[in-house]
Protein backbone atom coordinates (compact mmCIF):
# COMPACT_ATOMS: atom_id res chain seq x y z
CA UNK A 1 0.00 0.00 0.00
CA UNK A 2 1.39 3.44 -0.92
CA UNK A 3 2.55 6.00 1.63
CA UNK A 4 -0.20 8.43 0.59
CA UNK A 5 -2.83 5.70 0.99
CA UNK A 6 -1.63 4.99 4.53
CA UNK A 7 -1.80 8.68 5.28
CA UNK A 8 -5.37 8.73 3.97
CA UNK A 9 -6.56 5.97 6.28
CA UNK A 10 -4.71 7.64 9.14
CA UNK A 11 -6.53 10.87 8.37
CA UNK A 12 -9.89 9.11 8.62
CA UNK A 13 -8.88 7.78 12.02
CA UNK A 14 -7.63 11.21 13.02
CA UNK A 15 -10.96 12.83 12.19
CA UNK A 16 -12.57 10.57 14.78
CA UNK A 17 -10.24 11.73 17.55
CA UNK A 18 -11.16 14.56 19.87
CA UNK A 19 -9.22 16.26 22.61
CA UNK A 20 -12.45 17.66 24.04
CA UNK A 21 -14.46 15.59 26.46
CA UNK A 22 -17.32 16.76 28.72
CA UNK A 23 -16.03 17.02 32.28
CA UNK A 24 -17.15 14.02 34.27
CA UNK A 25 -18.66 12.45 31.14
CA UNK A 26 -18.11 8.92 29.89
CA UNK A 27 -14.83 8.00 28.33
CA UNK A 28 -14.79 8.23 24.55
CA UNK A 29 -12.68 5.70 22.62
CA UNK A 30 -9.74 7.17 20.77
CA UNK A 31 -9.86 7.53 17.00
CA UNK A 32 -8.20 4.20 16.24
CA UNK A 33 -10.52 2.17 18.50
CA UNK A 34 -13.66 3.99 17.34
CA UNK A 35 -12.74 3.65 13.67
CA UNK A 36 -11.96 -0.06 13.99
CA UNK A 37 -15.16 -0.73 15.95
CA UNK A 38 -17.45 1.07 13.50
CA UNK A 39 -15.66 -0.44 10.52
CA UNK A 40 -16.03 -3.98 11.83
CA UNK A 41 -19.47 -3.90 13.42
CA UNK A 42 -21.63 -2.04 10.90
CA UNK A 43 -23.97 -4.15 8.77
CA UNK A 44 -23.43 -1.73 5.88
CA UNK A 45 -20.55 -2.17 3.48
CA UNK A 46 -17.72 0.29 4.08
CA UNK A 47 -14.78 0.95 1.78
CA UNK A 48 -11.80 3.27 1.90
CA UNK A 49 -10.56 3.97 -1.62
CA UNK A 50 -7.56 5.57 -3.25
CA UNK A 51 -7.82 8.61 -5.48
CA UNK A 52 -7.17 6.42 -8.54
CA UNK A 53 -10.17 4.22 -7.71
CA UNK A 54 -8.74 1.20 -5.91
CA UNK A 55 -9.87 -0.43 -2.68
CA UNK A 56 -7.54 0.32 0.24
CA UNK A 57 -9.60 -1.22 3.01
CA UNK A 58 -13.01 -2.93 3.14
CA UNK A 59 -15.09 -4.30 5.98
CA UNK A 60 -16.58 -7.77 6.39
CA UNK A 61 -20.08 -6.62 5.38
CA UNK A 62 -18.80 -5.52 1.96
CA UNK A 63 -16.89 -8.78 1.54
CA UNK A 64 -20.10 -10.74 2.18
CA UNK A 65 -22.05 -8.53 -0.19
CA UNK A 66 -19.62 -9.02 -3.09
CA UNK A 67 -18.40 -12.56 -2.35
CA UNK A 68 -14.72 -11.62 -2.18
CA UNK A 69 -12.24 -11.81 0.69
CA UNK A 70 -10.68 -8.61 1.96
CA UNK A 71 -7.36 -9.52 0.34
CA UNK A 72 -9.06 -10.10 -3.02
CA UNK A 73 -10.83 -6.74 -2.94
CA UNK A 74 -7.81 -4.66 -1.99
CA UNK A 75 -6.09 -6.04 -5.07
CA UNK A 76 -8.91 -4.73 -7.30
CA UNK A 77 -10.12 -1.39 -8.57
CA UNK A 78 -13.71 -0.20 -8.27
CA UNK A 79 -14.11 -0.51 -12.03
CA UNK A 80 -13.02 -4.15 -12.17
CA UNK A 81 -16.08 -5.29 -10.24
CA UNK A 82 -18.49 -2.65 -11.57
CA UNK A 83 -21.12 -3.71 -14.12
CA UNK A 84 -19.94 -2.79 -17.62
CA UNK A 85 -22.95 -0.53 -18.23
CA UNK A 86 -22.23 1.49 -15.06
CA UNK A 87 -18.49 2.04 -15.39
CA UNK A 88 -18.69 5.49 -16.95
CA UNK A 89 -21.15 6.61 -14.28
CA UNK A 90 -18.77 5.25 -11.65
CA UNK A 91 -15.87 7.26 -13.10
CA UNK A 92 -18.05 10.38 -13.18
CA UNK A 93 -18.96 9.83 -9.54
CA UNK A 94 -15.30 9.58 -8.54
CA UNK A 95 -14.58 12.80 -10.38
CA UNK A 96 -17.43 14.58 -8.61
CA UNK A 97 -16.02 13.58 -5.24
CA UNK A 98 -12.67 15.14 -6.10
CA UNK A 99 -14.22 18.43 -7.24
CA UNK A 100 -16.70 18.96 -4.40
CA UNK A 101 -16.55 19.25 -0.64
CA UNK A 102 -19.89 17.52 -0.13
CA UNK A 103 -20.84 13.86 0.03
CA UNK A 104 -22.55 12.31 -2.97
CA UNK A 105 -25.12 9.53 -3.37
CA UNK A 106 -25.70 7.37 -6.43
CA UNK A 107 -26.78 3.88 -7.45
CA UNK A 108 -24.91 1.35 -9.54
CA UNK A 109 -24.39 -2.36 -10.11
CA UNK A 110 -21.48 -4.43 -8.88
CA UNK A 111 -20.71 -7.89 -10.22
CA UNK A 112 -20.59 -10.50 -7.46
CA UNK A 113 -17.72 -12.99 -7.52
CA UNK A 114 -20.29 -15.59 -8.63
CA UNK A 115 -21.19 -13.45 -11.63
CA UNK A 116 -24.56 -12.28 -10.34
CA UNK A 117 -25.58 -8.61 -10.27
CA UNK A 118 -25.64 -6.68 -6.99
CA UNK A 119 -27.44 -3.32 -6.93
CA UNK A 120 -26.02 -0.84 -4.40
CA UNK A 121 -26.66 2.70 -3.21
CA UNK A 122 -23.36 4.42 -2.43
CA UNK A 123 -22.86 7.43 -0.18
CA UNK A 124 -19.33 8.66 -0.79
CA UNK A 125 -17.18 11.47 0.53
CA UNK A 126 -13.60 12.58 0.07
CA UNK A 127 -11.15 12.81 2.97
CA UNK A 128 -8.76 15.77 2.79
CA UNK A 129 -5.73 16.73 4.82
CA UNK A 130 -5.50 19.93 6.83
CA UNK A 131 -4.39 21.85 3.78
CA UNK A 132 -7.44 20.71 1.81
CA UNK A 133 -5.62 18.28 -0.46
CA UNK A 134 -7.56 15.06 -1.18
CA UNK A 135 -6.21 11.90 0.43
CA UNK A 136 -8.76 9.12 -0.09
CA UNK A 137 -12.46 8.39 -0.40
CA UNK A 138 -14.78 6.73 2.08
CA UNK A 139 -18.00 5.05 0.95
CA UNK A 140 -21.01 3.52 2.70
CA UNK A 141 -22.44 0.84 0.42
CA UNK A 142 -26.04 -0.32 0.90
CA UNK A 143 -27.47 -3.43 -0.76
CA UNK A 144 -30.64 -2.46 -2.68
CA UNK A 145 -30.85 -5.55 -4.89
CA UNK A 146 -34.22 -6.69 -3.51
CA UNK A 147 -35.65 -3.20 -3.94
CA UNK A 148 -34.55 -3.10 -7.57
CA UNK A 149 -35.95 -6.57 -8.25
CA UNK A 150 -39.26 -5.48 -6.78
CA UNK A 151 -39.28 -2.38 -8.98
CA UNK A 152 -38.57 -4.50 -12.06
CA UNK A 153 -41.37 -6.90 -11.10
CA UNK A 154 -43.76 -3.95 -10.76
CA UNK A 155 -42.75 -2.64 -14.19
CA UNK A 156 -43.28 -6.09 -15.72
CA UNK A 157 -46.67 -6.33 -14.03
CA UNK A 158 -47.58 -2.89 -15.34
CA UNK A 159 -46.59 -3.94 -18.86
CA UNK A 160 -48.73 -7.08 -18.65
CA UNK A 161 -51.62 -5.03 -17.30
CA UNK A 162 -51.37 -2.60 -20.20
CA UNK A 163 -51.37 -5.48 -22.69
CA UNK A 164 -54.50 -6.92 -21.12
CA UNK A 165 -56.14 -3.50 -21.28
CA UNK A 166 -55.43 -3.18 -24.97
CA UNK A 167 -57.19 -6.49 -25.56
CA UNK A 168 -60.19 -6.05 -23.27
CA UNK A 169 -61.00 -2.35 -22.78
CA UNK A 170 -61.24 0.94 -24.64
CA UNK A 171 -58.43 2.73 -22.85
CA UNK A 172 -56.01 2.68 -19.95
CA UNK A 173 -55.68 5.56 -17.48
CA UNK A 174 -53.26 6.64 -14.77
CA UNK A 175 -53.75 9.22 -12.01
CA UNK A 176 -51.21 10.72 -9.63
CA UNK A 177 -51.42 10.79 -5.83
CA UNK A 178 -53.84 13.76 -6.06
CA UNK A 179 -56.20 11.76 -8.32
CA UNK A 180 -55.40 13.89 -11.36
CA UNK A 181 -55.00 12.21 -14.75
CA UNK A 182 -51.46 11.91 -16.13
CA UNK A 183 -52.10 9.62 -19.11
CA UNK A 184 -55.04 8.03 -20.96
CA UNK A 185 -53.74 6.07 -23.97
CA UNK A 186 -56.62 4.99 -26.21
CA UNK A 187 -59.32 7.42 -25.04
CA UNK A 188 -58.91 9.45 -28.24
CA UNK A 189 -60.40 6.52 -30.17
CA UNK A 190 -63.73 7.47 -28.61
CA UNK A 191 -63.60 11.04 -29.86
CA UNK A 192 -62.49 12.35 -26.48
CA UNK A 193 -59.49 14.68 -26.29
CA UNK A 194 -57.06 13.29 -23.67
CA UNK A 195 -55.69 16.78 -23.10
CA UNK A 196 -59.08 17.71 -21.62
CA UNK A 197 -58.40 15.13 -18.88
CA UNK A 198 -54.71 15.70 -18.15
CA UNK A 199 -54.14 17.51 -14.85
CA UNK A 200 -57.75 17.18 -13.74
CA UNK A 201 -59.56 14.91 -11.31
CA UNK A 202 -62.50 12.85 -12.51
CA UNK A 203 -65.07 15.05 -10.74
CA UNK A 204 -63.70 18.12 -12.54
CA UNK A 205 -64.85 16.64 -15.87
CA UNK A 206 -68.57 16.42 -15.19
CA UNK A 207 -70.78 16.70 -18.23
CA UNK A 208 -74.55 17.27 -18.57
CA UNK A 209 -76.61 14.91 -16.43
CA UNK A 210 -73.69 14.29 -14.10
CA UNK A 211 -73.86 12.61 -10.73
CA UNK A 212 -75.10 14.38 -7.60
CA UNK A 213 -72.46 15.70 -5.23
CA UNK A 214 -73.18 12.92 -2.72
CA UNK A 215 -72.20 10.32 -5.30
CA UNK A 216 -68.97 12.14 -6.07
CA UNK A 217 -68.26 12.48 -2.36
CA UNK A 218 -68.67 8.74 -1.91
CA UNK A 219 -66.28 8.13 -4.83
CA UNK A 220 -63.68 10.57 -3.46
CA UNK A 221 -63.82 8.96 -0.03
CA UNK A 222 -63.15 5.55 -1.54
CA UNK A 223 -60.15 6.95 -3.40
CA UNK A 224 -58.82 8.64 -0.27
CA UNK A 225 -59.01 5.25 1.50
CA UNK A 226 -56.95 3.86 -1.42
CA UNK A 227 -59.53 1.19 -2.21
CA UNK A 228 -60.14 -0.44 -5.62
CA UNK A 229 -63.41 0.31 -7.41
CA UNK A 230 -65.24 -1.07 -10.41
CA UNK A 231 -67.80 0.04 -13.00
CA UNK A 232 -68.06 3.63 -11.81
CA UNK A 233 -70.17 5.44 -14.43
CA UNK A 234 -70.08 9.18 -15.05
CA UNK A 235 -70.59 11.52 -18.00
CA UNK A 236 -68.30 13.82 -19.97
CA UNK A 237 -68.64 15.84 -23.15
CA UNK A 238 -66.72 14.65 -26.22
CA UNK A 239 -65.03 16.74 -28.90
CA UNK A 240 -68.31 17.13 -30.81
CA UNK A 241 -70.14 18.43 -27.75
CA UNK A 242 -72.05 15.18 -27.25
CA UNK A 243 -72.50 13.60 -23.83
CA UNK A 244 -70.66 10.29 -23.32
CA UNK A 245 -71.24 7.73 -20.57
CA UNK A 246 -67.94 6.35 -19.30
CA UNK A 247 -67.53 3.29 -17.07
CA UNK A 248 -64.20 3.02 -15.24
CA UNK A 249 -62.53 0.45 -13.00
CA UNK A 250 -59.36 1.16 -11.04
CA UNK A 251 -56.96 0.11 -8.33
CA UNK A 252 -54.39 2.01 -6.23
CA UNK A 253 -50.69 2.07 -7.09
CA UNK A 254 -48.06 1.68 -4.37
CA UNK A 255 -44.29 1.82 -4.77
CA UNK A 256 -41.84 -0.79 -3.47
CA UNK A 257 -41.86 0.86 -0.03
CA UNK A 258 -45.65 0.85 0.23
CA UNK A 259 -46.10 4.57 -0.47
CA UNK A 260 -49.32 5.50 -2.33
CA UNK A 261 -48.51 6.83 -5.82
CA UNK A 262 -51.95 7.16 -7.41
CA UNK A 263 -54.43 5.01 -9.35
CA UNK A 264 -54.51 3.18 -12.66
CA UNK A 265 -57.27 1.33 -14.41
CA UNK A 266 -59.37 0.80 -17.49
CA UNK A 267 -62.26 2.64 -19.06
CA UNK A 268 -65.09 1.85 -21.46
CA UNK A 269 -67.48 4.04 -23.39
CA UNK A 270 -70.94 2.69 -22.51
CA UNK A 271 -72.93 5.39 -24.29
CA UNK A 272 -74.49 2.91 -26.75
CA UNK A 273 -75.53 0.64 -23.92
CA UNK A 274 -77.06 3.64 -22.15
CA UNK A 275 -79.03 4.46 -25.28
CA UNK A 276 -80.36 0.90 -25.53
CA UNK A 277 -81.40 0.86 -21.90
CA UNK A 278 -83.23 4.13 -22.19
CA UNK A 279 -83.89 6.57 -19.39
CA UNK A 280 -85.82 4.14 -17.16
CA UNK A 281 -83.13 1.47 -17.40
CA UNK A 282 -80.32 3.85 -16.48
CA UNK A 283 -82.31 5.30 -13.61
CA UNK A 284 -82.64 1.78 -12.19
CA UNK A 285 -78.90 1.23 -12.74
CA UNK A 286 -77.91 4.39 -10.91
CA UNK A 287 -80.38 3.74 -8.12
CA UNK A 288 -78.74 0.35 -7.55
CA UNK A 289 -75.20 1.69 -7.87
CA UNK A 290 -75.71 4.50 -5.39
CA UNK A 291 -78.12 2.81 -2.98
CA UNK A 292 -75.74 3.57 -0.09
CA UNK A 293 -75.88 7.27 -0.94
CA UNK A 294 -79.53 7.78 -1.87
CA UNK A 295 -81.37 4.89 -0.26
CA UNK A 296 -83.10 1.94 -1.94
CA UNK A 297 -85.85 3.95 -3.65
CA UNK A 298 -84.44 7.46 -3.99
CA UNK A 299 -83.18 8.43 -7.46
CA UNK A 300 -80.68 11.25 -8.08
CA UNK A 301 -82.72 14.14 -9.47
CA UNK A 302 -80.00 15.41 -11.82
CA UNK A 303 -80.13 12.07 -13.60
CA UNK A 304 -83.78 12.37 -14.52
CA UNK A 305 -82.89 14.38 -17.63
CA UNK A 306 -80.41 11.99 -19.24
Amino acid sequence: MSHSALLGIGEVRGLMKSDKRPQGGPAVPDGDALFDSLFAQTAVGVAVGSLDGRFLRVNEALCRLLGYSEQELVEKSFEEITHADDRQASRDFQQELVTTSQSRVYEKRYVHKSGSTVWVRITGTLVRDRSGSPLCSVALIHDITELKLTEEALKASESRFRSMVEMSSDWYWVQDENFRFVELPGVEKRGIDPEAFIGKARWELQGPGSLPEKAWQQHREKLERHEPFSDFVYTVTDGAGEMRYLSVTGEPIFDALGKFKGYHGVGKDVTEKASRRGVAGWLRFFATSFRDVFGATLLPRRLWMV
